[in-house]
C-alpha cells in the first residue's frame, strides 16, 4: 500500500514533476522567480509559435487551401493550449489546494479491505498518466521528424519568419528545434494536465466506493460489535461528513478545471474534423499519415479520459442509495434511520463535473463531439 502521507506524490508525482519543469506548477519557494520563468516559457513557446503560423497563413501570397488545411488543425490545437494553460498560471494556489485536498484527513481513514480501493486508484492513475504522456511525446516526435521525409529545408509547421530559414543548415536547425520546443511545451504540459484532472475525478469515485463500503457495514467494525446505538450513529455521522467532503472535492475540481476541460472539448470538434479530412486525402502509410493517425488517437484518448472518468463518478454516486439498503438499517434506532434518509436524499443529486458549466464530462458528451466532428467532416468532403 502506498504511503498515505505522500498520497498525492504517489499518485500524481509524474504529472506534477512534468508540469513544474515546463513552468505550470510553481514550487512553494521562489514563487516570484518561478512566475518569471513561467511567463517567459509561456510567451516564448506556447504563444509565439501558433501566432507566427497564423501570420504565415495571413501574409504569404502563395498560400492555398491545401496549405491552410495542413496547418489549420495544428494551429487550432496549439492555440487551444494558450487558453487552456492560463488557469495554471494565474490560479496556482487554488490548483495546489485542489490537488492536496486528496490528503484530507477523512480520506485517509480506511480499513484494511478498503486499502485495495486506494491502491487500485493509484495504479489506474499512474498507468493512465504514463500512457497518455507517452502518446503525447510520440505524437510530437512523429510530427517533428515528418519534414525529414520530404525534400528541402521544411519545418513541421509553416511559420512566418523575418529571415530565410533555408539559408543554411545552422539557421534551419535552430528554427526547427524552436518550433519543436514550442509545440512540445504545450503538448507535454497537456499530457500531464489531462490525466491529472481525470485522475482526481477517479479519486472521488474511489472515495464513493469507500463510503458505500462503510454504509454497507455499519456496526460491523470491531468497536461496534455490541451494536451500541451511539457508536452506530457516530459512524453514520462520519459517513455524512465523508460524503460532504467528497462533494466539496468534486466542486473544487469543477471550479478550478472547468475552463480547462471546456477549452479542450470546444477545440476537439474542429481539430478532429480537419485531421480526419487530411487523413482522407493523403496516401496511407506515409509519414504524414502516421503522425496524423497518432495525433488523432491522442486527441480521442484525451477527451475520452475526461468523459470516461466523469461517467464513472456519476454512475458510482447513483448507487449510493443501494449501498444504504444493503446495510442493516432496519436494526438501527430511529435517530440513525433518519440520518440515513437525509444522506440518501442528498445523494439523489447527480454528482457531475461540467466543462464550462455547459457540457457534462460524460460518454454522452464524447459521442456528441464525435458526431459534430463527423458532420463537419462530411461537409468538407462534399466541397
Amino acid at each position: 500500500m502506498a504511503d498515505k502521507k505522500n498520497l498525492v506524490k504517489n499518485i500524481f508525482g509524474i504529472n506534477l514533476t512534468v508540469m513544474r519543469v515546463l513552468g505550470f506548477y510553481s514550487p512553494r519557494k521562489y514563487k516570484h522567480l518561478y512566475k518569471f520563468y513561467t511567463f517567459t516559457v509561456y510567451c516564448m513557446f506556447t504563444v509565439l509559435v501558433p501566432i507566427l503560423s497564423s501570420l504565415y497563413l495571413i501574409m504569404d501570397p502563395h498560400v492555398n487551401l491545401d496549405k491552410v488545411a495542413d496547418n489549420a488543425f495544428v494551429i487550432c490545437q496549439l492555440g487551444c493550449f494558450i487558453i487552456k494553460m492560463l488557469p495554471l498560471m494565474f490560479n496556482e494556489e487554488e490548483i495546489r489546494k485542489s490537488i492536496y485536498m486528496m490528503e484530507h484527513p477523512i480520506f485517509m481513514i480506511v480499513t484494511k479491505g478498503q486499502e485495495t480501493i486506494i491502491e487500485d486508484c493509484r495504479t489506474t492513475c499512474r498507468r493512465t498518466s504514463l500512457l497518455f504522456l507517452v502518446f503525447c511525446m510520440l505524437c510530437i516526435v512523429t510530427w517533428g521528424i515528418t519534414p525529414f521525409f520530404e525534400s528541402g529545408y521544411k519545418l513541421p509547421i509553416d511559420i512566418w519568419l523575418p529571415y530565410d530559414v533555408t539559408k543554411n543548415s545552422v539557421v534551419y536547425f535552430m528554427t526547427f528545434f524552436y518550433v519543436l520546443a514550442g509545440a512540445g511545451n504545450g503538448a507535454i504540459s497537456n499530457g500531464a494536465l489531462d490525466p491529472l484532472v481525470a485522475g482526481m475525478t477517479y479519486f472521488a469515485t474511489c472515495q464513493i466506493k469507500i463510503l458505500k463500503d462503510n454504509l454497507q457495514h455499519l456496526g460491523e467494525q470491531p468497536e461496534a460489535k455490541t451494536s451500541n446505538k451511539k457508536l452506530i450513529y457516530e459512524q453514520i455521522m462520519h459517513c455524512v461528513s465523508h460524503h460532504n467532503i467528497i462533494i466539496e472535492f468534486v466542486e473544487k475540481i469543477e471550479k478550478v478545471y472547468s475552463s480547462v476541460a471546456f477549452t479542450q472539448f470546444s477545440a476537439s470538434v474542429l481539430v478532429i474534423c480537419i485531421c480526419c479530412f487530411k487523413l482522407s486525402q493523403i496516401s496511407p502509410f506515409s509519414m504524414n499519415f502516421v503522425w496524423m493517425a497518432t495525433f488523432l488517437c491522442t486527441m480521442l484518448s484525451e477527451i475520452f479520459l475526461y468523459s470516461f472518468f466523469g461517467t464513472t463518478l456519476y454512475e458510482e454516486n447513483q448507487t449510493l442509495i443501494q449501498a444504504v439498503y444493503m446495510g442493516k438499517w432496519y436494526e438501527y434506532d430511529l435517530k440513525s434511520q433518519k440520518a440515513l434518509i437525509i444522506l440518501m436524499e442528498r445523494s439523489r443529486r447527480p454528482m457531475i463535473v461540467t466543462a464550462g458549466k455547459i457540457l457534462d464530462l460524460s460518454l454522452e458528451t464524447f459521442t456528441t463531439i464525435l458526431r459534430r466532428a463527423y458532420s463537419l467532416f462530411a461537409v468538407l468532403k462534399n466541397y
